[in-house]
């Protein structure tokens, strides 16, 4: 081996090294970021709840137990699918008179490279959209609006990406609350949410949008008549929907489930 070529081996593998290092930096960085760690729905049928998610969204099964749970998992996130009680559907509710709204979780969202895919799958299966494919101005993103078996809604967001496998991951949550003020407060001081810029004012009146991290939040306000699931539920019945959200960044420590300001379940793993 020559002094040249010994020298010209030796700047190559310092350059590679320090590639090295910086992409190592660069991926703790990404796996810092806040994000979703685990949802947990209340299904009526886990397996038929499952089956939807899987079909539509590619999101693995990991653990089936009938009748009791099914976890899911892409990437590190878990989607928990609990058999609940004797479950009531929001269609199936009788509210007391006068009353039309009830505070809680109404979405999660996904974003896909694989958009338009998704939207025909369901279109072909005759699923249910219930908004077309539409621009939010204030996200920069495409969106539509479907539901799963059981009535909830998932939106999700279109997020090219040239490569031929599926790439799914959450990215976006929303809640209704009648005491909308309160709600964004008490996310901006408990997870550090900060409110996104508004673009479009047409839903100005009705809607506010926040982020952190790889995680969009949604706040869609109800007259103050909305009610709390603890007002109207009957007892020993489960009501389908989205009862719980971890949210992770750094290691993630392990932390108990609060409740936000609407009596949702929330936790934050640091």
């Amino acid at each position: 081996m020559t002094p040249h070529t010994k020298k010209t081996l030796i700047i190559i593998f310092i350059i590679q090294t320090i590639c090295n290092g910086y992409h190592c930096l660069w991926a703790q960085e990404t796996n810092n970021d806040f994000q979703f760690k685990e949802v947990m729905i209340v299904a009526r049928d886990v397996k038929l709840s499952a089956t939807w998610y899987r079909k539509y969204l590619d999101i693995a099964i990991k653990e089936y137990k009938p009748q009791k749970h099914v976890k899911m998992c892409i990437g590190d996130f878990t989607l928990h699918i609990k058999q609940g009680n004797n479950v009531l559907v929001r269609s199936q509710l009788r509210l007391p008179k006068g009353k039309k709204y009830i505070n809680g979780i109404d979405k999660i969202g996904f974003a896909t490279n694989k958009f338009e895919e998704v939207r025909d799958r369901l279109s072909t299966s005759g699923q249910k959209v219930l908004e077309e494919i539409t621009e939010d101005k204030n996200l920069s993103l495409r969106y539509f609006l479907t539901t799963d078996p059981d009535g909830n809604k998932v939106q999700i967001f279109d997020q090219p990406n040239p490569i031929d496998s599926v790439i799914v991951k959450p990215i976006f949550f929303s809640v209704l609350s009648s005491d909308y003020i309160n709600t964004m407060k008490w996310y901006e001081e408990n997870i550090d949410f900060t409110e996104i810029e508004t673009i479009d004012e047409s839903k100005i009146h009705y809607q506010n949008l926040l982020h952190k991290g790889a995680v969009i939040f949604e706040i869609i306000h109800l007259p103050y008549e909305a009610l709390e699931t603890t007002e109207f539920m009957p007892l020993g019945r489960d009501l389908a929907g989205f009862s719980q959200i971890v949210f992770k960044s750094g290691d993630g420590k392990n932390s108990t489930f609060e409740l936000d300001n609407n009596a949702n379940q929330i936790k934050w793993l640091r």
